[in-house]
């Protein structure tokens, strides 16, 4: 298998107990250690989708980073832990258990935006460093408040007096562990996240493929066939055909006038679009006052 021709996406399946760079290296094994990238990171002791972009499609990782997320998590009541999960070491204990119907009053509260601070054991950088970088060393840090965005949360199930399962839909970047302790305090107890699996990733695919079952395919073919290609992936974007003088404009970097999409430029202002050359994907870019500006160059055309 040829480095250059694994190009596409993979909708991982991240198992718990592996850190989604273990899993991305994995991933890039099985793939002869081609260029790769993921979007999104999953705690060790989370669950779930993780996509991975290989070869060239690592160009488009950051079109991506923005996207809501959809999360099934477990919180354990009357808990609190150094990691807000139970990776961590509990530190408070509190056999004060919310009841069903005051779990589901202080819900509203944050649907929403929703005010948040980043996670002490979280990748938020602080003077150059990530938080948990000062939290291992017991250095206490304030990491400022941030506006979030919660969609939808609801209860799945109470699984016990002291256990609530919990579904939510929220921007990027949400802390589901500071969610949860956040829920937690207006209950007048403790809580941390005792299970945590991400199930969506903006609107890509939901349909999953598990670490062991992509480690069980040999065949070059096989390996290939569930690669997700860039424009299946990006399918809601606008697409666009170019000529040979569009082409080569596009070759040298330059944006090109795109008079046909001039009826339609308030509709599509400013959003991402894929352009195809001879029905291979070229560039993604962006349309803008009538014209395509190339950001990224992603066929095998280039070296």
């Amino acid at each position: 298998m040829k480095k250059n021709s694994i190009n596409g996406w993979i909708f991982l399946d991240k198992p718990i107990g592996v850190s989604s760079n273990k899993a991305l290296q994995k991933v890039r094994k099985i793939f002869h250690y081609c260029k790769a990238g993921y979007v999104g990171t999953l705690d060790p002791l989370a669950s779930g989708f993780l996509p991975i972009a290989l070869g060239k499609s690592t160009k488009t990782i950051k079109y991506l980073s923005d996207c809501d997320k959809e999360y099934i998590f477990e919180v354990t009541w009357g808990m609190h832990s150094s990691t807000g999960d139970l990776e961590g070491e509990i530190t408070k204990i509190d056999n004060n258990y919310p009841s069903l119907e005051q779990i589901r009053n202080t819900l509203r509260n944050f649907i929403g935006e929703y005010y948040q601070a980043p996670h002490n054991f979280s990748s938020k950088k602080l003077n150059g460093k990530k938080a948990y970088e000062f939290a291992r060393k017991k250095i206490h840090i304030d990491l400022k408040k941030e506006k979030k965005k919660i969609t939808d949360l609801k209860i799945i199930n109470q699984v016990s007096q002291s256990k609530t399962l919990f579904y939510t839909k929220c921007d990027s970047g949400t802390y589901i562990r500071s969610l949860a302790e956040d829920m937690a305090k207006s209950l007048n107890t403790f809580g941390v996240v005792s299970l945590l699996r991400r199930v969506g990733f903006g609107n890509l695919d939901k349909k999953l493929i598990s670490l062991d079952y992509l480690m069980s395919l040999v065949h070059i073919e096989c390996l290939l066939s569930i690669l997700k290609p860039i424009e299946k992936v990006f399918n809601e974007f606008n697409l666009i055909d170019l000529d040979i003088n569009e082409f080569a404009l596009i070759l040298n970097g330059r944006s090109i006038k795109m008079n046909k999409f001039k009826s339609k430029i308030n509709d599509i202002y400013g959003q991402l679009t894929l352009a195809k050359f001879k029905n291979k994907l070229v560039a993604v870019g962006y349309l803008r006052n009538g014209n395509f500006y190339p950001k990224n160059l992603l066929n095998n055309f280039f070296v």
